[in-house]
């Protein structure tokens, strides 16, 4: 039942705020379910893209849905997502989840110092920016 209710919730988190699957997934899999580490990450990354393809129709259909950031963004995370799921083969799962807790925390802190009341339309997209470090 408290399984049922972690998946609840990171469904209306993915919906609500655009994130939070794998912060949520990955927990609820490890500590709900019992699941074995290994299994629990790789398993949050179908889940996570299940609930947000779902999600993501509707706005599709509504039409608020940037899909220029989509490919810009979108492509290269792909890319990126099966890169870290193969490195994910080659690295000790508590590492894994102390590198995804320290991840966490970072988001968390940069989240909380850059509050903005709204930034729908502050800052315009920009493709060179994309490729600045």
């Amino acid at each position: 039942m408290l399984a049922l209710l972690g998946a609840l919730i990171i469904g209306l988190s993915l919906g609500l705020f655009g994130s939070g699957g794998s912060i949520l997934t990955v927990p609820v899999l490890l500590y709900l379910l019992k699941m074995p580490a290994e299994l629990a990450i790789a398993s949050s990354l179908l889940i996570v893209a299940g609930i947000s393809l779902l999600g993501s129709a509707q706005n599709a259909w509504q039409k608020r849905i940037s899909w220029r950031h989509v490919l810009w963004f979108g492509i290269p995370g792909m890319v990126g997502t099966y890169g870290g799921a193969w490195l994910g083969t080659l690295v000790d799962s508590r590492w894994q989840l102390l590198c995804f807790a320290l991840l966490m925390l970072v988001a968390a802190v940069m989240m909380w110092r850059n509050r903005q009341t709204n930034t729908a339309n502050q800052y315009p997209f920009n493709d060179n920016q994309v490729f600045r470090v």
